[in-house]
């Protein structure tokens, strides 16, 4: 019993130390203040002269809400294009091995679908099979495309990809070796 319990805290270790070093990963690097924040403390405390009745806060020119930076003065986002290529050709391998694996055994009496998402996929003709099999392969790297090129999501860009080769992976896996 000990022993399963230590078996079980090194897993759990295992995958905290892994979740950690992605954390560490994927987090930005923060940026400093680029001008101090100077705060005066008499001119927050003194009400405002306007022709409004009562006091008013005192808002200093440098925390007024500024018109925003115009897009083209902005720099481009950097796309990691090989990245992209290499994460795109493993997504299409990763798929086609799956793909390839769930045929070999699918005929299989014992065999059965888990999958939701492949469950009313994996019982069409093989050319069928592969093609919307690759069409899906083909979606997951069109939108991490499309995040790449985003301002907002570029550095989110490959986790569709990381994900689909994991999702295909363990479905080459759990294929490979259940039941034989």
């Amino acid at each position: 019993m000990f022993e399963q319990l230590e078996r079980e805290f090194l897993n759990y270790r295992s995958f905290l130390c892994a979740m950690i070093f992605q954390v560490f990963l994927f987090v930005p690097r923060s940026k400093g203040q680029s001008t101090p924040v100077l705060f005066d403390a008499g001119t927050a405390l003194r009400p405002a002269e306007t022709k409004t009745i009562g006091p008013s806060p005192v808002v200093p020119d440098r925390f007024r809400k500024s018109e925003g930076v115009k897009a083209s003065e902005l720099p481009p986002v950097r796309f990691h294009k090989k990245l992209f290529i290499a994460l795109s050709v493993s997504v299409y391998g990763a798929s086609v091995a799956d793909m390839h694996q769930t045929m070999h055994v699918r005929n299989y009496s014992w065999w059965y679908e888990t999958d939701p998402l492949a469950k009313p996929i994996v019982r069409l003709p093989a050319p069928a099979y592969y093609a919307t099999g690759l069409a899906l392969a083909t979606g997951v790297n069109w939108l991490s495309w499309k995040m790449g090129h985003s301002r907002r999501w570029h550095r989110l860009a490959p986790l569709p990809q990381v994900l689909s080769i994991v999702g295909n992976t363990y479905g080459f896996k759990s294929n490979c070796f259940s039941n034989y």
